[in-house]
């Protein structure tokens, strides 16, 4: 029985979103032991506290006060992740692209394997945040933003070929000038090319987090849309490139979940 160009991407899809989810829950559920003990975890140390609730809220200790170790620990384990996990999107990248530079095409399960390898890094970035936010609501807020990414995808495919997903497809690019904007400002008057302006005024953070929410989930809708019309063309459906567009279904999901934690933590 041939299978269809969509189940392959949301099959890949759905495994890389699944192993992200509890890499996160088994971080956390390490830090927590180590806390018990009084151990270090991923060069870190935890301190038990509780919230407002009475629930138990892991800390990592000192992370919050610049210049001790522990700020610099959080922070170099944060850069350290974060550029293994551009390094294994560019491993992923390279297998996929094997075919047309050598010739021959690597077995699945290598893209696959390194496709696997950037959600394993990428990990422990967002499990540090949700620790230093409040694990107790947090956890909950990332699960259900991944499984909304998830359905932003599948509400695509349900209107794949509508004159909802043509006009989306040409409104996008102009929604995407104010982000564009935001971030090429970082870059010229801050020198920030990757990742989030810091150094820009709370607010204007908070409400670019929140545009940011609304643009990358319409962005995986149009996307999902495209997913049948790429399976339509006997070249595109190919396992090599259902992992391909898996991969980039996950980079924007990534982009969401950044932006769902920067809504939750520059409230200040």
């Amino acid at each position: 029985m041939e299978i269809s160009f969509t189940f392959k991407v949301l099959f890949f899809y759905g495994c890389i979103l699944m192993l992200l989810i509890s890499s996160v829950l088994a971080f956390i559920y390490r830090c927590r032991i180590s806390a018990k003990r009084g151990e270090m975890f991923f060069f870190l140390e935890f301190e038990e506290t509780y919230d407002e609730k009475g629930r138990l809220d892991l800390v990592p200790i000192d992370s919050n006060n610049e210049g001790t170790e522990g700020y610099e620990r959080i922070y170099e384990a944060y850069g350290f992740c974060f550029g293994m996990f551009v390094l294994f999107i560019f491993f992923t990248m390279i297998s996929l692209s094997w075919e047309g530079a050598v010739g021959y095409q690597l077995p699945t399960f290598i893209p696959f394997s390194l496709m696997l390898a950037t959600g394993l890094w990428i990990a422990p970035i967002f499990a540090l945040l949700i620790l230093e936010l409040n694990e107790n609501d947090v956890l909950r807020i990332f699960v259900l933003t991944i499984i909304g990414s998830f359905l932003s995808v599948s509400t695509g495919l349900l209107l794949s070929g509508s004159i909802y997903m043509e006009i989306l497809g040409l409104l996008l690019p102009l929604f995407f000038l104010p982000l564009l904007i935001y971030h090429l400002q970082s870059l010229i008057f801050w020198g920030i090319a990757i990742g989030t302006p810091w150094n820009v005024n709370p607010k204007v953070r908070k409400i670019m987090a929140w545009y940011g929410m609304v643009w990358f989930p319409l962005l995986l809708t149009y996307q999902g849309s495209q997913i049948t019309l790429l399976g339509s063309n006997e070249y595109k459906d190919t396992w090599a490139n259902a992992i391909e567009v898996a991969m980039l279904l996950f980079i924007n999901t990534v982009e969401i979940i950044f932006r769902m934690l920067e809504v939750l933590g520059s409230g200040a």
